[in-house]
């Protein structure tokens, strides 16, 4: 008999005696629940703004500002020059300082400057245990994507107890790498070995919530905690 005319006979077979084709339709003929394919299986979020204030933005430096009275707009100048560089990795926390508050005498300490920045980072504990809690509940990789420079890092990572929740940080002054560079987002699926489209990225910039959603994530805008859970609960995680 030739090779067709057996596969035929073998499908006929299968056919008369009612032989699943499949695994998947052995188990739907036998009533046994479908397990579901997992759409999502890594989640990546921002820090500032979402698991806490800002560690180095506007309202910061104005503080700074106005506490050692400085004129706000010539720290804002030398600012723009300078900081780039510094969340680009190319410079230390102080070297910044003292290129944007030190270009004259001051009476007053580059340690006092920096302890005083340190100082304006705030956790949001509650956001920071609901990102645990969706990550442990939903089995997802969590990591880190941040534009931060150096010394304010490590601060807020001991600081927020960043360590134990993510199991891993894309930070600019190590990657070299700033948001809204595509690179920073690839690095970080890379290291992980996923893809965009089973990971969702979470930041409260418009901005780079959109450039994350061009490259194929599915990409949510943090406004507030109850909205970050209603839009991951609408994605099918349990929150």
């Amino acid at each position: 008999m030739a090779d067709g005319d057996e596969a035929a006979n073998l499908s006929e077979a299968k056919i008369q005696h009612n032989e699943p084709a499949s695994l998947s339709e052995a188990k739907i003929q036998n009533n046994e629940p479908a397990v579901p394919q997992k759409r999502f299986v890594a989640l990546f979020s921002d820090i500032g703004g979402v698991l806490g204030t800002n560690g180095w933005d506007t309202g910061v430096r104005d503080t700074i500002c106005d506490h050692f009275e400085l004129n706000r707009d010539e720290i804002a100048a030398r600012h723009r020059l300078m900081f780039d560089s510094y969340e680009r990795g190319h410079m230390t926390f102080e070297q910044y300082l003292k290129r944007v508050f030190f270009a004259l005498p001051r009476p007053f300490t580059l340690e006092q400057v920096r302890d005083l920045a340190y100082a304006q980072s705030v956790a949001w504990p509650e956001n920071i245990a609901f990102l645990a809690r969706v990550k442990q509940a939903n089995s997802l990789k969590l990591a880190l994507i941040s534009n931060e420079g150096e010394g304010i890092t490590e601060h807020r990572v001991g600081k927020f107890k960043l360590r134990e929740l993510a199991d891993c940080m894309v930070i600019s002054h190590f990657v070299h790498l700033r948001k809204p560079d595509p690179e920073i987002w690839q690095l970080a699926l890379d290291l992980f070995q996923v893809s965009a489209a089973e990971s969702i990225y979470i930041d409260d910039r418009p901005l780079f919530a959109d450039c994350a959603r061009d490259l194929g994530f599915t990409s949510l805008r943090y406004v507030s905690l109850a909205q970050i859970s209603a839009e991951l609960s609408a994605l099918g995680l349990v929150v």
